[in-house]
């Protein structure tokens, strides 16, 4: 189900996917700029296959990291990086930059209008490794 907004409640059912601190998000350009958690037992290339159904769908979905603290019951955001994923560095899955841009603005206003903290020197960043021609 597509996230209008980051809560803790997202952190703590989705949080700590591969790393300590991470939650793995797509923003789904086919779907408007909808946003989809990734789940613990799930690639990136796996749920997002069976999200979009199609294969060439696969440019238009796009990751970032979302990284965090946690202080006693307090989340604050760290971090967030668009961009990268399994299904760009194993699967060889490409993005416009207008699309990878488009995915990072949404994750900005995704966090920005949640409702956990976001430290004031929060890294905000776009791999562009992974462009399409």
């Amino acid at each position: 189900m597509p996230q209008e907004y980051l809560t803790k409640k997202l952190l703590e059912e989705f949080g700590d996917r591969k790393h300590k601190g991470r939650l793995s998000v797509i923003t789904n350009l086919n779907e408007g700029e909808a946003i989809y958690p990734i789940p613990h037992k799930k690639e990136h290339i796996e749920f997002c296959t069976e999200l979009v159904g199609d294969a060439i769908k696969l440019t238009k979905v796009i990751p970032s990291h979302i990284r965090y603290d946690k202080v006693e019951e307090e989340y604050e955001i760290t971090s967030i990086i668009t961009g990268e994923s399994g299904m760009e560095q194993g699967y060889g899955i490409r993005h416009a930059k207008t699309d990878i841009d488009a995915a990072h603005r949404r994750i900005l206003e995704f966090v920005n209008s949640g409702e956990v903290l976001i430290n004031p020197n929060i890294e905000s960043r776009i791999i562009y490794k992974y462009l399409s021609q």
